[in-house]
């Protein structure tokens, strides 16, 4: 019995140290939380993506934190990649401008800070002085998952010094396969953590329990999901400072890439996986396969992928000039090589849009060369080519992948080499020879003139007659069956308000008869029998139809008039600066819409994908019916109220729209309209 009451003793003592411990969790939880995400923000983002031979904008979003007084934020550079504007969404739900400070996308960190700072400045948060974490300890993750702004995820790290190197992988994949020309983390491990973070979470602090951000979540699975990684926060801190101080993280480059001993069979020292050309590990002889025994006379043993990053982490923070010695195993010999440090080169160039032609580009650099195995470490790269444009119809055409060295007999190196050949707008219409480099062929095209916009002289259709009716052919045997005359006809499926309607004829009567010649019904497709007949009408002159309603046959006279414009033939505009097309509202139009006869307004055709447009949430078959609350009457009206010189550029611009049988207030934010 006395065993008995010692093993519920225990039980319960276990039960109660268990209810104290879970909470302390959630006392801990709740004073992290409230240390932090009232100042976790969310990044709005307006970047320019190129894509399909046009530069397009696009809304994106991710999460970020107030990391100083004066108003800095901490978050991603992929979040920031391609950004032209940018706005914060604070916690109590003020949205504020900001500008781009500097992004590293070798540690995938970015910095904005917001425009108006309050005097007294802004609350922040802390990174964490060290990394402590280990597997097991609970984590929170804070942003704006899918848009969604405050969420908090909890999880446990597991593991604090990840690289993403599956045990069937060789770890000379790793830097591949983190990007194409530019890896991110290519000296960094990160945290991995399960706390469910999914799109939108980038650039949100990563918190432990005691309140202080331990790192920067960076990526996870798509939908969510068990598997998260984040940058620690020393080196986020460290990054932060750099980009707030210089605008860049300043970098030294030797020029050569490692990896570990493992499986190598060796005890001692770091193997030399890659030597840069033209690079100071080249030029002092350093060759792939040696293996490096010391730096500086330290003697080292990298043993594993997870030591590698740290080591060239700690190469590139070498000051920019200074000397690197390296005790070298060459040849069953040891050699003392000395390199210079050089400043670190840009992984990737900037990126041009060449409307004119249907081109965009991106400058070379040493690193894209390499990728791409380039034969020039110079020139335009084709990105995209934009179908029936220019550099499409080139001969030969231009395609993905080509290298632009040389426009007519000028070289270009650069993107601006380009922009001030191509100032001249007259110019640019011409015809030009480019040359490119295309898979280690030097090919020439030529570019044809931009052809001149077409307006053909066409003969003016007469008007036709029209009295407005959409019909069925019914044969015999199924009108038969649906209680319809014995010898069918063309059943009226739809009456628009006209001269049909003002005769009386209705939904349901079969037409047998115009102007007592019969319209045969020849099949059960199609009524463009019916349809002519009345077309070859005389306008003006009353329509004699014969037609039965139910099994009642019946008269009736109607007046045709003018077939009204399809929309098809309306005037339209092109508003460039919105990646907009319009044109005038037609009968049709009003009728389908259900709106009132004198309605006036244009039609949206054309929304371009990435233009300003799109970003009003502007879609294909809306009815403009007001710009900034005056009224459209007709297209030259629309054209003037959105004519660009004439926008107020601290002022919005809205649109009031007829979508399906709602209407809607959009509206452009006026800090996107500047594209540039």
């Amino acid at each position: 019995m006395m065993k008995r009451w010692i093993v519920l003793l225990g039980l319960w003592c276990s039960f109660e140290t268990q209810a104290a411990v879970a909470e302390d969790v959630t006392a801990r939880v709740a004073l992290a939380r409230d240390a932090v995400m009232p100042y976790v923000v969310s990044v709005m983002v307006v970047r320019a993506d190129q894509q399909l031979g046009r530069s397009e904008l696009h809304l994106s979003s991710g999460s970020g934190t107030i990391i100083r007084p004066d108003g800095y934020v901490a978050t991603n550079a992929h979040v920031t990649e391609n950004g032209r504007k940018f706005r914060v969404v604070l916690a109590d739900k003020r949205e504020l401008q900001a500008d781009l400070v500097g992004e590293d996308a070798l540690s995938d960190i970015a910095v904005l800070k917001i425009r108006d700072v309050p005097s007294g400045g802004f609350q922040h948060a802390r990174f964490a002085a060290a990394d402590h974490l280990q597997s097991g300890d609970v984590v929170l993750a804070m942003g704006a998952p899918w848009g969604m702004a405050h969420s908090l995820t909890q999880g446990v790290v597991n593991n604090p010094e990840r690289l993403m190197i599956s045990l069937f992988q060789d770890e000379s994949d790793y830097e591949q396969q983190l990007g194409k020309n530019q890896p991110t983390a290519r000296y960094y491990a990160w945290i991995q953590h399960d706390a469910a973070i999914a799109p939108g979470n980038s650039g949100g602090p990563l918190v432990d329990l005691s309140g202080e951000i331990v790192g920067i979540n960076t990526r996870g699975n798509l939908f969510g999901g068990d598997m998260a990684f984040a940058i620690p926060a020393t080196i986020a801190n460290t990054i932060t400072t750099q980009l707030i101080e210089h605008g860049a993280v300043p970098r030294s480059y030797f020029g050569f890439g490692l990896r570990s001993l493992k499986n190598s069979g060796l005890r001692e020292g770091v193997l030399v996986s890659s030597v840069q050309g033209d690079s100071p590990a080249d030029r002092a002889g350093l060759k792939p396969g040696d293996r490096i025994l010391a730096i500086d006379g330290q003697r080292m043993d990298i043993a594993q992928p997870e030591q590698v990053p740290p080591l060239l982490r700690a190469l590139t923070e070498r000051k920019i000039g200074s000397e690197l010695s390296l005790t070298v195993a060459q040849a069953q010999t040891e050699r003392v090589l000395r390199l210079r440090a050089e400043t670190y080169p840009q992984d990737l160039g900037e990126d041009l849009d060449v409307r004119a032609f249907g081109l965009t580009l991106t400058e070379v650099t040493p690193s894209i060369a390499r990728s791409r195995q380039l034969d020039r470490d110079h020139g335009l790269l084709v990105t995209g080519v934009a179908a029936g444009k220019r550099a499409a119809t080139a001969h030969p055409p231009l395609q993905v992948g080509d290298v632009i060295y040389q426009l007519e007999q000028t070289p270009i190196r650069q993107g601006k080499d380009l922009q001030a050949a191509l100032t001249d707008e007259q110019r640019t219409k011409g015809e030009w020879i480019v040359h490119i480099e295309r898979r280690a062929e030097m090919l020439v095209a030529l570019i044809d003139a931009e052809s001149g916009a077409s307006n053909p002289n066409t003969l003016r259709e007469l008007p036709k007659a029209w009295i407005g009716i959409e019909t069925q052919p019914v044969t015999p045997t199924t009108s038969r069956k649906i209680g319809g005359p014995d010898a069918g006809g063309y059943r009226v499926t739809r009456v628009y308000p006209g001269p049909a309607e003002s005769a009386g004829i209705k939904v349901g009567d079969f037409v047998q008869k115009l102007a007592d010649e019969s319209v045969p019904v020849t099949g059960d497709i199609g009524d463009e029998s019916l349809q002519q007949r009345i077309r070859d009408a005389l306008l003006g002159e009353p329509l004699k139809i014969d037609l039965v309603r139910g099994q009642t046959p019946m008269t009736v006279s109607v007046l045709p008039q003018a077939t009204p414009t399809p929309p098809g033939n309306l005037p339209g505009a092109r508003i460039d600066w919105l990646d907009l097309n319009v044109r005038s509202l037609s009968f049709f139009d009003r009728v389908d819409r259900d709106m009132e006869a004198g309605a006036r307004g244009v039609v949206v055709e054309r929304v371009e994908s990435g233009g300003l447009g799109g970003l009003a949430f502007l879609q294909v078959g809306d009815v403009i019916l007001e710009v900034n609350g005056q009224p459209i009457t007709d297209l030259k009206r629309f054209e003037a109220l959105v004519d660009r010189k004439a926008q107020d550029p601290k002022r919005n611009i809205s649109f009031l729209v007829l979508r399906a049988n709602r209407t809607r207030l959009l509206f452009l934010d006026s800090s996107w309209m500047d594209k540039s």
